[in-house]
């Protein structure tokens, strides 16, 4: 049996599918999608850091001619899959599927990498693996269907509602399958969700266009300087200065949602001195320009376009 890791392989089924819509950023990727088997098949998957959570749907076709999977989880046991499906990130599974047609809504995402999640310590070792096939949960099923309306009528503020979205769905996902776990603790020697909270806020209030200096970073999570930059890293994966140009960013998509905004005002309020310097660094985090992502959410154009390509 073939064996590959779970978002090389979510990339290498693309050409298969139909995609209904589509949003992805670097920590996560949610379609809507159909897909045709022409044939059965069987694939093992390793999902590492990510993990995977699907809304199975009704397909436009007779039940006869509808797909169907099998998955065989760590305990070994084959379970059917139904409405919601989840792959927590860190396991191994098998899955097996029939000839025929399969619509739904597909999330693959990195939890610690979304938002202030970094410092939980997840323990998804310990979920019980008779909760991750055809599970129930209202509270997934919400979330899973309110993503698909901010991708398909994105509004105010939508980038900023997504990312609360999946915020919410990865938690209530870890709740779902370790029952009893509580609210996971951070690891030693390494920032508490709390801490990451306060450097956020900290950040965000902040009206210097450079944002806080380290040491006022460091007073409000209570660590000296040195310290705090050796932690955060070690919690995130990424240096303070990266994680503040990745506020800056977020705030910038949340102002690029007010059409009554010029991009060099967009640029300013985020924390950049020139619309120019915003539109590069806001072209690396997306690959888009302020413009191009302005268009994606369907705004009209602004005046001060010229300055935003």
């Amino acid at each position: 049996m073939q064996t590959a890791e779970l978002k090389p392989l979510m990339d290498r089924l693309a050409p298969i599918k139909v995609i209904g819509a589509h949003l992805a950023e670097g920590a996560y990727e949610v379609a809507v999608q159909d897909i045709h088997w022409q044939q059965p098949g069987s694939i093992r998957v390793l999902s590492k850091a990510h993990c995977l959570v699907e809304l199975n749907e009704s397909a436009p076709c007779p039940e006869d001619e509808r797909t169907r999977y099998v998955v065989c989880g760590v305990d070994g046991a084959e379970r059917s899959t139904g409405r919601l499906n989840f792959m927590p990130p860190d396991t191994e599974v098998s899955v097996r599927w029939t000839a025929g047609r399969r619509r739904s809504v597909v999330c693959v995402m990195e939890p610690r990498r979304l938002g202030l999640l970094a410092g939980i310590d997840w323990c998804w070792d310990a979920a019980d693996p008779t909760l991750l096939i055809d599970m129930h949960n209202e509270r997934v099923h919400a979330c899973m269907r309110w993503l698909v309306q901010e991708m398909t009528a994105p509004s105010f503020a939508s980038p900023l509602q997504t990312s609360a979205l999946l915020t919410m769905l990865a938690i209530e996902l870890h709740r779902h399958c370790v029952p009893g776990s509580g609210v996971p603790a951070a690891p030693r020697g390494r920032l508490s969700s709390q801490q990451l909270n306060l450097i956020q806020e900290t950040i965000e209030a902040c009206a210097e266009p450079s944002g806080p200096s380290l040491s006022a970073l460091a007073d409000a999570c209570g660590l000296s300087a040195r310290e705090l930059s050796s932690v955060f890293k070690k919690t995130t994966g990424h240096t303070l200065r990266s994680y503040v140009a990745t506020v800056h960013i977020a705030r910038a998509k949340v102002l690029l949602g007010d059409e009554a905004l010029l991009i060099k005002q967009v640029a300013y309020r985020s924390g950049f001195r020139s619309a120019a310097a915003f539109s590069d660094a806001f072209r690396r985090a997306t690959g888009l320009t302020p413009v191009q992502y302005r268009q994606r959410l369907g705004l009209p154009p602004q005046r001060d376009d010229g300055l935003a390509h």
